[in-house]
């Protein structure tokens, strides 16, 4: 299994790298992603950030055998651009980190307009936002037409239930986070599996 969504100490993780691999080892995850938040914050991850950590990753890689990938976490602002340090990401996250009247479209405006891998901590309760069906349902097909993932958040437990319905049939790809800050959340993805085989029956998971 994986878990593509772990914070670390090079951003707002309480955990090196190191602590991050080490943990998800002995919790039979095979295969992680450090994404750390981008430049949109002051405490995000800058292009002399993102060598360091890469540096630390190989190190990783090679002590506990783990597949370990390198990404990044963008906000999306209210225009629906993200904002990237020059470095080559393996894994790419999008998500809104703020209130939003125009959630669903400047996430539709993001993805059609950048190359990304995941929308990250979909209709997450912690900030406000608008039901809008018909966008919802433009969203899916955007996802399905693209290729981009969904993620399946554990730590925010989202997307809801009453999304995941109008998910069943579609052919979508997933991907599992736990969105973990702090090194005891590593690897508990427990929540976007019990959803995953609940509602996404049909979809693929995210390969990297």
């Amino acid at each position: 299994m994986f878990d593509f969504h772990i914070h670390s100490n090079y951003s707002d993780g309480n955990a090196s790298v190191q602590e991050i691999a080490k943990k998800a080892k002995e919790r039979g995850i095979k295969r992680i992603a450090i994404v750390d938040h981008s430049i949109e914050l002051s405490f995000g991850l800058d292009e002399k950030k993102a060598r360091m950590r890469e540096k630390e990753i190989e190190l990783a890689r090679e002590i506990y055998g783990l597949k370990i990938y390198s990404g990044i976490e963008c906000g999306i602002n209210n225009f629906g651009e993200i904002f990237l340090p020059d470095f080559d990401f393996e894994l790419i996250v999008i998500s809104v980190h703020e209130d939003a009247h125009n959630y669903f479209e400047r996430i539709i405006e993001c993805i059609e307009n950048n190359e990304v891998h995941v929308v990250g901590h979909l209709l997450s309760t912690m900030f406000e936002f608008i039901r809008n069906c018909e966008l919802e349902d433009i969203f899916l097909d955007k996802l399905e037409e693209l290729g981009i993932a969904l993620e399946l958040n554990s730590n925010h437990r989202c997307p809801p239930d009453y999304f995941l319905e109008k998910c069943k049939e579609r052919k979508l790809k997933i991907s599992i986070g736990s969105d973990a800050h702090r090194l005891e959340k590593v690897g508990r993805i427990e929540w976007s599996i019990e959803k995953a085989k609940k509602y996404l029956w049909c979809a693929k998971f995210l390969e990297l």
